[in-house]
């Protein structure tokens, strides 16, 4: 069996390109390829078409420049290849127009969207943009995937969730990766001159939805009532310039420690006391899954799925105070309870190895359905 997965890059930054590569990787009876609209400095491209397939890159159909382009290029890509792919899986709904559409017309069996999302974009005009481009979402595919319920009932709509089946997969992680080790703790602590201060971490993109600026007050507080504190921040991204200005202003940023973007992200999670996550909406944030691995606390928006706690996640109202009081109050877990916590997470459904024989299945099985259209 022959997979082609499209998506928008295969960037070191993208978490859907970490779930996807992830669930790839540990995936042994079916082969996989990647059409994607974007190559940069960040991307992984090289790399997966050196050990697991081929990589595609065609002109992105939703840039003004390069839209002509795309939907010739795309259009007979898939005229080309119908006969390669016993499914296509989308996971970037915005270009299901000019991808699903002709994955059907030129006759290719099965065709998955993934929505990995519950937000399109806080930006007003492109979130008008995005809906229009994801409305009749459910034409050209004939299976459903989503990464929570809500991330479902977002592009499917609430009907179509409760009247059709959609496959929840999960955004799964391999728990020896991210597991608590102590030694490698107090290594990185000295190492980032941390001596008995509670560290909150804060690890993403940096993109608007992520929310960065509503921590500015917060960390204020903070320190003003807890001085052994650190925030630390892992990675980058649009919003983190305008972050640091705001922490400078008043004061803050000495108290804060910014790390840019890392190939490896565990050592932080290992210095760190808690995982913080302020963020508008999330799909399911990976983030998450991997602080928990880890066995860390995570406290994070009410706005986001339900869903991603495997028993260690606070939700808080996007509310100061009530930020405010969890940070103040939180006592960091003993070495003991770290470990123990670390240890569960082999045991839960976000372990890869459990959810990617669970994928395989779920695609193997579409090769002896015969309902498809």
């Amino acid at each position: 069996m022959k997979i082609l997965h499209v998506m928008d890059n295969l960037s070191k930054d993208s978490g859907v390109s970490s779930i996807v590569l992830n669930l790839c990787e540990n995936i042994n009876d079916i082969s996989f390829d990647f059409l994607i609209f974007k190559i940069d400095q960040r991307s992984c491209a090289d790399e997966v078409e050196n050990e697991l397939s081929k990589v595609y890159c065609l002109p992105n159909p939703l840039s003004p420049q390069t839209f002509i382009k795309a939907i010739v290029q795309l259009k007979q890509f898939f005229k080309d290849h119908a006969d390669d792919y016993d499914a296509v899986h989308l996971h970037s709904p915005t270009t299901n127009e000019f991808t699903l559409k002709y994955a059907k017309k030129y006759g290719i069996r099965n065709r998955i969207i993934h929505s990995h999302s519950t937000m399109t974009s806080p930006v007003f005009v492109k979130k008008l943009l995005n809906d229009l481009l994801q409305h009749n979402i459910t034409r050209y595919a004939n299976q459903y995937w989503a990464c929570s319920t809500e991330a479902a009932v977002f592009l499917y709509g609430a009907d179509f969730v409760r009247d059709n089946k959609v496959e929840l997969i999960k955004n799964a992680v391999d728990p020896s990766e991210y597991e608590f080790r102590e030694k490698e703790r107090a290594d990185m602590r000295e190492k980032l001159g941390l001596i008995k201060e509670t560290v909150y971490t804060h690890i993403s993109n940096y993109s608007a939805i992520k929310n960065l600026l509503f921590l500015v007050p917060i960390i204020a507080f903070v320190v003003k009532k807890k001085k052994a504190v650190r925030f630390l921040f892992v990675g980058d991204g649009p919003t983190r310039e305008i972050l640091e200005n705001n922490l400078k202003k008043y004061n803050l940023y000495e108290y804060c420690i910014f790390i840019g973007r890392q190939a490896n992200i565990q050592p932080y999670l290992q210095v760190s006391d808690a995982f913080i996550l302020p963020s508008l909406k999330e799909g399911l944030p990976l983030t998450v899954i991997e602080a928990q691995a880890n066995g860390l606390p995570c406290f994070i928006s009410d706005t986001i799925t339900r869903e991603c706690n495997i028993g260690n996640v606070r939700y808080i109202p996007l509310v100061s105070e009530a930020w405010e009081k969890a940070l103040i109050e939180f006592e960091p877990d003993t070495t003991e309870q770290r470990k123990e916590r670390s240890a569960d997470f082999k045991n839960s459904d976000f372990n890869i190895y459990r959810e990617a024989k669970r994928v395989e299945q779920t695609y193997l099985g579409l090769m002896s359905d015969t309902t498809y259209d």
